[in-house]
């Protein structure tokens, strides 16, 4: 089979792919470790680092089914971001109970209430409407507002970016947020009132989680190409990050 993947796409998919598999082995290692000291807090790290690595479960697959299976993109389309997306949620969700255990301790299950909530309504919206809440790209094709029955000729990976006219756009834009104002900013608040190696641990976290958030963006805004490669790597500096943050 001769694959007439370009270049980018290569670019594209083999930065999904290292990001995937070294965050998941930073997350397994962390849990590995977490369940030897029985530290809940890594515990809940090593999750959160895996469900990072997920976000790019999308790119990895329609790389892996060109290049190995067919030399074609994921069918049907709307698979793809289902494959990405769908972690979004919950990585929030272990990513908080860390920023709520350390900040707000007492009240933390009334912050993951609403993350809870929140995350239930955006997983609902998703699945319900993967085709609407995202617009496509598609190898072959080009910029489509309705994919279906569309199958990308395995030239380059799909692309998506949000429709800001469903909701689920609304929620991750909410999501991003949120982890930069509360745990970013906070956990940088927190190294201002400490010192020694806790204010550095402090640090760490506080990075971990901007760079997380930064990168993220930069990648559903930044089209895909030889720079998009070089910030996707980015992001497993915030998985390392968060792992020296928490590690006893």
């Amino acid at each position: 089979m001769e694959l007439a993947l370009e270049l980018t796409g290569w670019l594209n998919g083999a930065s999904a792919l290292g990001v995937l598999v070294v965050l998941f082995i930073i997350g397994l290692y962390t849990l590995i470790k977490s369940l030897k000291l029985k530290a809940t807090l890594l515990r809940y790290t090593g999750i959160t680092i895996i469900f990072i690595g997920f976000l790019w479960l999308g790119p990895t697959t329609d790389f892996l089914k060109i290049t190995l299976i067919d030399g074609m993109n994921i069918n049907p389309v709307w698979v793809y971001p289902l494959l990405s997306y769908m972690w979004a949620a919950p990585g929030i969700f272990f990513g908080m109970y860390i920023g709520g255990e350390l900040l707000m301790p007492k009240k933390k299950w009334l912050l993951l209430a609403i993350i809870i909530i929140a995350s239930i309504a955006y997983e609902i919206f998703l699945f319900l409407s993967p085709i609407n809440s995202f617009d496509f790209t598609i190898p072959g094709v080009g910029e489509v507002e309705d994919p279906t029955g569309l199958v990308g000729d395995g030239t380059n990976i799909i692309d998506t970016s949000s429709n800001y006219g469903y909701p689920t756009a609304f929620f991750l834009i909410a999501f991003i947020l949120i982890i930069i104002l509360f745990n970013g900013i906070g956990f940088l608040k927190k190294a201002k009132e400490s010192t020694g190696i806790l204010r550095t641990k402090f640090l760490y976290l506080a990075f971990g989680f901007i760079v997380f958030a930064i990168i993220v963006t930069f990648d559903a805004l930044i089209p895909p190409g030889i720079f998009l490669s070089f910030v996707r790597f980015c992001i497993i500096a915030s998985g390392i990050l968060l792992y020296l943050g928490v590690r006893t």
